[in-house]
């Protein structure tokens, strides 16, 4: 497959990591989703994706009651010990995609899926020390356990593989809860003493999952048609374009009561190509649409205008200079300024991080104190399915631990307020605000959903354009730079790393001062590091835009968005990124397909 751009976060280690792709899988609430143009849902046109009918509920309830009465707190079993379970949790989630596919101008390729897993989080000891504790200098099976579920039996083969996984959980965290209190007492006490868990609202919620209805006979050919134009473009060498469309249903229940159906559909039409510069940088363009409903899909002029756009790109940054280090003002478009934020502001907000001792801990003591300008306001909503017209990658209602999301100012007036949290406590917040997020098959930690920049002080953007020549000017720099796109980046948060950034930009410009045409350079990777960055920030503009991705970390790759205005940067740092040295293509490229199809 094709590959797509990319962004990463980095954790505290290099060995892990939080990547940032722009494309999105995971649970979230349910939206509309029938297409109008399907017709009946037997209709052979249309590809109909929706979890089997029944309700394992009833299943998961028995075998709770089955689990808990035997390793639960205060049964005969664990009686002697204080290894009981304490909470224990389960997710079972199906989720169900459709890929309509062409690559280098070729037919379309359907590429359905179905996969159905179920998600065993046991927590051994108390709230105060139990068996997910860090452990320092050390790793310890964290006693979670992931396993395929039937896909469509909810009746005693899905009660004994819950069973039979609980019981390897326990197990393992009764080990790891030994090595937890053996950690304790050979290591130097933490400087934030806080429990390892914290209570929540009970919750029932159920809200089915419509059933996703993909029009194939109308996007098939368009798929093809669109992907047959961009192989044919000048210089292209390779290039694709696609609809995926995923429906994901959730059920879970905790052995405290909650219980919740949800579920989340997504659709995204993207398009790609690369090419080989004449001194062998490899370059690429993409771009996306990302919808909660077919309905909001781009329509044939749409998606002809999104392929040209990435053929029109990808031809400039061929024939563009590469991009010399650099150190000067510049311009950071809408989705470049999300993406600037999500990196180097939102990974070091995550409440989790502020605890780990491994952490850089950027923010840890400054609540209440000044960190950006004080017409700067951030938060993090994910309670918001959209934002004008875009549908937001990073809605969710209930999020993996149970708990509802909730609207989270983070910074107001330039101050910081919060932190984003799960159920684990720091010092000074002792509760979620619904931010514990997973990836099925990984641990929840608290993580972003859609973080949102604002400005209280604004001016067009175009005398935003003009405050960035002056500030060129008065600096004696022959030109600032415009970040126009965006296609990633990464961030280190760990004290066994330098604590930078990179943002990967797609277009970017230069400025010049002395009046002459803007001219668009390639190869160009912003860096630095946050506090200083935070500092040189100097005015935003009266706009605003999405960027939609997948951001990755601890707890795996979950669906996100970034918001902000474009914002004037009194110093920005590139650097050159990395290049290939193999020639561009000796033999011209095969002629696209003539006809399209479906295999």
């Amino acid at each position: 497959m094709a590959p797509r751009p990319w962004s990463t976060s980095r954790a505290a280690r290099a060995t892990w990591g939080a990547s940032l792709f722009v494309a999105a899988v995971g649970l979230g609430s349910a939206s509309p989703a029938r297409a109008q143009a399907c017709g009946d849902a037997e209709d052979t046109r249309c590809a109909s994706l929706v979890a089997p009918a029944g309700d394992p509920f009833p299943t998961l309830e028995r075998a709770l009651a089955r689990v808990m009465g035997t390793v639960g707190t205060g049964k005969p079993a664990v009686a002697a010990t204080d290894d009981a379970v304490h909470h224990l949790a389960w997710a079972l989630t199906d989720v169900r995609s459709l890929d309509l596919a062409s690559y280098d101008g070729g037919p379309t390729v359907q590429s359905p899926s179905v996969r159905r897993w179920i998600d065993v989080d046991v927590r051994a000891g108390n709230a105060r020390i139990d068996s997910m504790h860090k452990l320092r200098d050390g790793w310890v099976d964290d006693g979670r356990r992931a396993a395929t579920a039937p896909l469509d039996d909810v009746g005693r083969p899905l009660e004994d593989l819950l069973v039979v996984a609980t019981d390897d959980a326990y197990r393992a965290a009764r080990k790891r809860l030994l090595s937890v209190r053996a950690n304790a007492r050979v290591k130097v006490a933490r400087e934030d003493t806080s429990d390892d868990w914290s209570a929540a609202p009970v919750v029932r919620h159920d809200v089915p999952t419509p059933a996703l209805e993909v029009d194939v006979a109308t996007w098939s050919p368009r798929v093809a048609a669109a992907g047959r134009a961009l192989a044919a473009g000048a210089g292209v060498h390779a290039s694709g374009v696609s609809l995926s469309a995923t429906h994901a249903e959730r059920w879970f229940l905790d052995s405290a009561g909650t219980r919740i159906h949800d579920g989340r559909v997504h659709l995204r039409l993207s398009a790609w190509a690369a090419t080989t510069a004449e001194d062998g940088m490899n370059l690429s363009a993409y771009d996306y649409v990302d919808v909660a409903s077919p309905d909001h899909l781009p329509d044939a002029a749409a998606t002809e205008a999104l392929v040209n756009g990435v053929l029109a790109k990808l031809q400039g940054l061929r024939v563009a200079p590469p991009v010399e280090p650099y150190s000067g003002p510049a311009i950071l478009r809408g989705r470049a300024a999300g993406v600037f934020f999500h990196e180097i502001f939102g990974h070091r907000v995550e409440g989790h991080r502020q605890k780990d001792e491994d952490e850089g801990q950027t923010f840890t003591k400054r609540v209440g104190l000044p960190i950006l300008p004080a017409f700067l306001d951030v938060t993090d909503d994910p309670t918001l399915a959209r934002l004008g017209t875009t549908d937001l990658n990073g809605h969710y209602v209930f999020d993996d631990e149970g708990v509802a999301a909730q609207r989270v100012p983070l910074v107001e007036k330039g101050i910081l307020r919060n932190f984003l949290m799960s159920r684990a406590p720091i010092a000074g917040f002792g509760t979620s605000n619904g931010h514990g997020r997973r990836e099925p098959g990984n641990t929840p930690v608290s993580r972003q959903g859609n973080l949102m920049v604002t400005s209280s002080q604004t001016v067009p953007y175009a005398r935003l354009r003009e405050q960035l020549v002056a500030e060129t000017k008065r600096q004696g720099k022959p030109f600032g730079l415009v970040f126009d796109d965006i296609s990633g980046g990464f961030t280190f948060t760990g004290r066994s790393t330098p604590n930078a950034f990179a943002v990967q930009p797609v277009t970017v410009w230069k400025v010049y001062a002395d009046g002459r045409p803007d001219e668009l350079v390639r190869g160009v990777d912003l860096i630095g590091t946050p506090l200083t960055t935070f500092s040189r920030i100097l005015a935003a503009a009266d706009d605003r835009d999405v960027f939609n991705g997948v951001c990755g970390a601890e707890s795996g790759w979950v669906p996100v968005s970034a918001s902000a205005p474009s914002l004037l940067v009194s110093e920005v740092e590139v650097q050159r990124q990395e290049k290939g040295n193999d020639r561009p293509p000796i033999l011209p490229p095969p002629s696209p397909a003539t006809t399209g199809g479906v295999q």
